[in-house]
């Protein structure tokens, strides 16, 4: 008796081989060419919906008073934007400004650059517009948008390296990347998605390591969280204003004569 086939067992009867869809081997092998356009509309929609996501208004700049402000941007999509807060005092500029204040004793000015929907793609588009080198540290926080919408990976190692790239070149002294934000914080969408979207986050949050590490540039994660409030913020502003700080320090003692 010969050895089983694909349609034969080891009997030799012939046996049902269930037949894939050709869609369907798509979906999982690929699943940001089917679903990518289908989650990026529906994103879009949630975005504008300022019933499910609000965002602070106002001036995008946090002013701690002081004397040698540290200048620092924060680039980005909805969690730098400030999603889920009414004023940026309580989004990531505002704990981002009073943790670097407080522990560098002097003062901040945190300016935000972002936008609710941005992709690393669009972040890109804009960076030209942005003066860079005015600032002493630069935070990137992107992946959001980019993980929700399921951007290829090919497309956002592209995007990202360009992005990385170009702030490492630039006169900021520091520049610093965040890794994507839970997709935990999207309960409303079923566990199907959120599992996919959290997958493809942890997908590209490689891709961005990767990148970071290739222009030595710090990558900080994100702890995961299940809400985008004020009490996240004040947990990422922690976080992020520790590695600012110790790149400030660092810069203070290479300026110093002995």
């Amino acid at each position: 008796m010969g050895a089983p086939t694909a349609d034969r067992g080891v009997d030799g009867r012939a046996v049902k081989v269930p037949k894939v869809r050709p869609d369907l081997r798509l979906l999982f092998a690929r699943p940001d060419v089917v679903l990518g356009p289908i989650f990026w509309t529906l994103f879009r929609a949630r975005t504008q919906d300022e019933r499910e996501w609000f965002y602070p208004k106002g001036p995008p700049v946090i002013s701690t008073g002081g004397d040698d402000p540290v200048q620092i941007l924060v680039i980005g999509d909805g969690p730098a934007a400030g999603c889920g807060v009414s004023i940026h005092e309580l989004g990531i500029a505002g704990f981002l400004a009073r943790y670097v204040a407080t522990d560098e004793r002097r003062g901040v000015v945190v300016t935000v650059s972002a936008e609710p929907a941005a992709s690393a793609r669009s972040t890109l588009g804009g960076l030209q517009d942005i003066d860079l080198d005015r600032y002493d540290a630069i935070v990137l926080m992107l992946a959001t948008t980019d993980a929700f919408c399921l951007t290829s990976r090919r497309s956002w190692r592209r995007s990202m390296t360009g992005l990385v790239q170009a702030l490492a070149s630039s006169n900021a002294p520091s520049v610093f990347v965040t890794g994507a934000a839970s997709m935990q914080l999207t309960r409303s969408i079923s566990p199907f998605v959120r599992g996919l979207t959290g997958r493809h986050a942890r997908l590209l949050n490689f891709e961005t390591r990767r990148i970071c590490t290739r222009f030595g540039v710090p990558m900080i994660p994100l702890s995961a969280v299940n809400d985008l409030n004020s009490r996240t913020y004040a947990q990422w502003g922690r976080r992020i204003a520790s590695h600012v700080c110790r790149a400030l320090d660092g810069q203070g003692a290479a300026g110093r004569v002995p």
